[in-house]
C-alpha cells in the first residue's frame, strides 16, 4: 500500500522549469502562526507556486485548506496575503476553504473547482500522497517539490515522514477500500 502510493509520483515530479503548464497551480494548505502568517513548511510551498505562477506555468493558484475562522486559523486567507503581498493578482487566486483534507483538496479541485489539470506544490514528503489521490481524483496532475527554505529540525522532518507514512495507508484505503474518491469527478 505504502509503496503503491510512492509508486503513483514516479514520472509525474518535475523541476519547476520542466514541469508542463496546466489549469492552475494548486497549494494544499497547512499550519499558520496565531497572528495568520505562514509557518515555514507553508511558506515553502507558496514561494515554490509563486515562482511557477511567474513562469507562466497557470494563470491561477488554487490555495486550498481550512478557511474562514480568526486570523490564526484560516489558512486560505493567510495563503492570499502572502502571494498578493509579492505581487500575485487577487484575480488569479482561487480559495478553496474547504479543503480540510489532501483527499477534499483534490476532490474540490476536480469536482467543484473545475480543473482538469494542476501542479501540485507541496513539501517533498506530501508529494507522493497528494500525486495518488489526484490520480484517483480524475485530476491530471504534476507535481513540484517545494524547496525546504528553513532550517528544519530533524525531529520535525523525521515526524512529517512518521506521519506520512500513515497517511499514505490511510490514503490508499480511502481510494480502494472506502472509494472515496469515486463520488467527486465532475463531468
Amino acid at each position: 500500500m505504502h509503496a503503491h502510493v510512492l509508486a503513483s509520483a514516479s514520472g509525474r515530479v518535475f523541476a519547476p522549469e520542466s514541469v508542463p503548464a496546466a489549469d492552475c497551480i494548486l497549494v494544499p494548505g497547512a499550519r499558520i502562526h496565531a497572528d495568520g502568517r505562514p509557518f515555514g513548511m507553508l511558506v515553502d510551498r507558496l514561494q515554490a507556486a509563486h515562482d511557477l505562477f511567474v513562469r507562466g506555468k497557470a494563470t491561477r493558484i488554487v490555495l486550498s485548506g481550512l478557511g474562514g475562522g480568526g486570523l490564526g486559523t484560516d489558512e486560505v486567507a493567510a495563503m492570499r496575503r502572502w502571494l498578493e503581498a509579492r505581487g500575485v493578482p487577487a484575480a488569479a487566486l482561487v480559495d478553496d476553504p474547504a479543503g480540510l483534507r489532501t483527499i477534499d483538496t483534490m476532490r474540490r479541485c476536480r469536482g467543484e473547482l473545475g480543473m482538469r489539470s494542476a501542479i501540485v506544490v507541496t513539501n517533498p514528503f506530501h508529494l507522493a500522497r497528494c500525486l495518488f489521490l489526484a490520480q484517483h481524483c480524475g485530476l491530471d496532475a504534476h507535481g513540484v517539490e517545494a524547496p525546504l527554505l528553513f532550517d528544519y529540525s530533524t525531529g520535525t522532518l523525521v515526524r512529517n515522514q512518521g506521519r506520512e507514512v500513515l497517511a499514505r495507508l490511510w490514503a490508499w484505503s480511502e481510494v480502494f477500500v472506502l472509494g472515496r474518491t469515486s463520488q467527486s469527478v465532475g463531468g
